[in-house]
């Protein structure tokens, strides 16, 4: 009698091969993570639980992976021999690793990376890390039978710095590195660590991750959780940890007194001593710990959140900050040396946060109509209903007054970095200027500039790729953007289409990048996550580590959390008039 499939999902076993075919390991370790993280919990806790990751690894399997396990082990398949073998290493279980190895039996049709887990090796880690110190991604690589796998690990480094997402990656650090330094506009710090340093860092990070509430969750964190901690531990141990360095009292001290006497300082009022010692210690407590590193971030924290919150003063006093926070802000990042870009973002926000900060310190309603109304920002409230509660008394008249409050005006425009990100999002001001938002044309695949080596298998995915975008978006525009997205990695890295390419999980790195560059998805609307998507495909790899392959050789900024491709040709037209409608309001 046949051994029954070992899930009830019926495509599993279809996916566990794919996944095996390709010509990565990264799908199929990816998988098997996901996969096994799914499987370790026996039922989902009402309300859910934030899942422990630092030590779910070590933990005891539960009941439901081994009914699982079991299950695979009778039905013997090379894709899920392969997935049972990759959890005998990432789950640190002796009964589970003897009861696997002792019956499985690898096909001599599976890839050699499978037969080659036991020499997995380390072989070099980078952390790259903002000049402002609050954000950075550690590159962990190994080198499993001749292919690379490489880890990436971003860390908020505000506060307790702690994990907040977790990939994988073809990448060697030496790609990385170079990528990384192509764009001048986007300023960045290399660190070579250690091996064990490396080690050392992520897993405090990462337990660190374990105590934030709400817990991090991300297309690929926690699930790929497994694989990155038997990783981890395949590193040296002994290095140093995630301390931050942070000045002493004495320091800051002197700095505050340095301050006063710089020019950034005239013509402040007596108070800015107390300010510029709230600031520091501020930033030392809940920013980076370095006080002479200031962006846009830590002010929004400061004006938005901090100050009106945690500083108990009289509203003369609450007022006067933001003149004194924008000239310890240029004392600082003079000091510092750190990029002008960094300060101008920085001051632009001083200059954002301003009118909400003072009604917040004041008590005055924001100067949002919608907002003071208790709808969503930036809804439009028709100027009728306005009228007439006012009329009533429910809302005051005078919102929008000019009337001089006898306090300094900044000039400074803070026009100049939102215009920057338009621009990368079209390629150039110029073409900026003469956006359209005419409809992108229903089209067929266009195959020109692809190589004729891999012209046959690409033109297979192109059938595909148009099938499922044409079901899942239904906007024959997005098709005609997922149909270019393709041309145009296609031509630029033909290596990442070679023959056995699997489909499916080509199809969603393709939709997810066609997606984000035109803002499609939106995490508040099931029907467009990039989960429901994935699933759609019918895979269970995230699409984000097959994306980075294709886009290798596309130039653009890489690591960046936006994906722009800086083409209008690959932006619907939707896509298209909001940029046009952002552009126009930066030109008012």
């Amino acid at each position: 009698m046949t051994p029954k499939r070992p899930t009830d999902e019926p495509d599993l076993l279809k996916e566990l091969n794919l996944a095996l075919s390709d010509e990565s390991p990264l799908a199929m370790l990816s998988a098997a993570s996901t996969i096994g993280f799914a499987a370790s919990s026996d039922a989902e806790p009402t309300p859910p639980m934030p899942v422990n990751v630092t030590t779910l690894r070590s933990s005891s399997p539960s009941e439901n992976l081994m009914q699982i396990t079991s299950a695979m082990l009778d039905f013997r398949d090379p894709a899920t021999d392969a997935l049972l073998l990759i959890w005998s290493h990432i789950f640190d279980d002796e009964f589970l690793r003897k009861r696997i190895r002792s019956t499985v039996k690898l096909h001599k049709s599976v890839p050699r990376w499978v037969h080659s887990l036991d020499d997995i090796a380390p072989a070099a880690a980078m952390s790259i890390r903002s000049p402002l110190k609050h954000e950075e991604t550690i590159f962990i690589e190994y080198s499993l039978a001749g292919e690379t796998v490489t880890a990436a690990v971003a860390v908020t480094r505000l506060g307790i710095p702690y994990l907040e997402d977790a990939y994988f990656t073809n990448d060697t650090i030496a790609q990385v590195r170079s990528f990384s330094t192509g764009d001048p506009e986007i300023p960045v710090d290399h660190i070579d660590l250690s091996l064990a340093d490396a080690r050392a860092q992520v897993a405090a990070y990462a337990e660190h991750g374990d105590h934030m509430m709400p817990p991090t969750e991300t297309d690929t964190w926690p699930s790929e959780s497994l694989l990155l901690m038997w990783l981890l531990e395949l590193l040296p141990a002994g290095g140093t940890g995630a301390e931050v360095e942070r000045p002493s009292e004495e320091e800051l001290r002197v700095l505050v007194e340095e301050f006063l006497a710089s020019p950034w300082a005239k013509g402040l009022d007596n108070e800015a001593w107390m300010h510029a010692e709230r600031i520091f210690d501020l930033q030392v407590d809940y920013g980076t710990g370095d006080p002479l590193r200031w962006g846009a971030t830590m002010v929004n924290m400061i004006m938005g959140d901090l100050y009106p919150r945690k500083v108990m003063a009289d509203e003369n006093f609450l007022l006067s900050l933001p003149d004194v926070l924008r000239g310890l802000v240029q004392f600082a990042n003079e000091r510092s040396g750190i990029s002008e870009e960094f300060t101008r973002s920085a001051l632009e926000a001083i200059d954002e946060m301003l009118p909400d900060y003072r009604n917040a310190v004041s008590g005055k309603p924001s100067n949002d109509p919608a907002a003071a109304l208790g709808l969503p920002p930036g809804v439009e409230v028709p100027p009728e209903l306005m009228a007439e509660l006012s009329n009533l008394g429910i809302f005051p008249g005078d919102l929008d007054s000019d009337e001089d409050d006898g306090r300094e005006e900044f000039d400074w425009d803070p026009s100049s970095f939102w215009k920057q990100r338009l621009i990368e999002r079209v390629g150039s001001e110029e073409t900026l200027n003469s956006l359209t938002a005419d409809p992108l044309p229903a089209e067929r695949f266009d195959t020109a500039g692809i190589a004729p080596k891999v012209l046959p298998q690409v033109e297979a995915l192109a059938a595909d790729l148009a099938a499922f975008a044409d079901a899942h978006f239904q906007d024959p525009e997005m098709t005609t953007a997922v149909l270019r997205t393709l041309n145009r990695t296609a031509s630029s890295n033909p290596a990442a289409f070679r023959r056995g390419l699997a489909h499916e999980p080509a199809i969603a790195a393709l939709c997810w990048i066609a997606g984000k560059n035109n803002r499609w998805f939106d995490q508040m609307d099931e029907e467009r996550t990039i989960q429901t998507m994935t699933r759609a495909v019918g895979t269970m790899t995230a699409p984000n580590s097959r994306a980075q392959t294709m886009l290798k050789h596309f130039p653009r900024a890489a690591y960046n959390s936006d994906l722009d491709l800086g083409d209008p040709e690959l932006l619907t037209s939707w896509a298209r008039a909001d940029i046009i409608e952002d552009r126009d309001e930066l030109l008012e």
